[in-house]
């Protein structure tokens, strides 16, 4: 690499933190592009204020005290092994996608925040927000326990935006009978009138 190249990196690098979180995007999607990075939400890790980052108002996954201890445990002996999931910034917040135990114990953690700066990391998915709920649960389905109100007001945002049974099942990896069971715990007998019933339920 020519030297002079090699400086203007370095130069770059070191006044970094007078670059706007907008400009360390684009500068970071050049470089990804110029090394012929994959075109991976991975390849594009950035490091955000915490404060900008607010919890979503679905995500059905919960965690015991004891895998909260561990989680946190690993944190803090092992570093920040991957980045939280957010949704692009609306206003002066990202919203998050997946995370949110992984969030919610560096903002509590006073060793974290300082260790961190405040800051955490991210990469952003550009996605509505239909898509995002999805994005949550696939996130989150094969590693916590999700609780059958909070996963069954999903179902419920989902299929009052128009969403197919079908479309659902697919989505989320569930079977036709999950969906009917999580339409009918809420009560919503307008969105499962028109579902075939399994002769398990006869």
């Amino acid at each position: 690499m020519n030297k002079s190249i090699k400086q203007d990196i370095l130069n770059i690098l070191k006044e970094s933190y007078t670059i706007s979180e907008e400009e360390k995007t684009v500068l970071i999607n050049k470089v990804a592009k110029t090394f012929n990075q994959y075109k991976e939400p991975v390849s594009h890790v950035l490091w955000v204020p915490i404060n900008i980052i607010l919890p979503n108002s679905y995500n059905p996954n919960k965690m015991a005290p004891p895998e909260k201890k561990l989680l946190l445990s690993s944190m803090l002996n092992h570093g920040i092994t991957l980045p939280l999931v957010v949704g692009v910034k609306k206003g002066q917040h990202h919203t998050l996608i997946d995370g949110y135990h992984r969030w919610n114990l560096i903002k509590k953690s006073k060793e974290l925040r300082d260790r961190l700066n405040h800051k955490v990391p991210v990469v952003i998915l550009d996605l509505p927000n239909t898509e995002q709920i999805v994005a949550t649960i696939r996130h989150n389905r094969a590693r916590g326990r999700h609780q059958i109100g909070e996963i069954s007001e999903v179902v419920k945002i989902l299929s009052t935006n128009g969403w197919t049974p079908e479309k659902i099942m697919q989505a989320l990896g569930m079977e036709a009978d999950e969906v009917l069971r999580l339409k009918q715990f809420k009560g919503l007998g307008k969105l499962f009138k028109d579902d075939d019933y399994s002769p398990s339920w006869i």
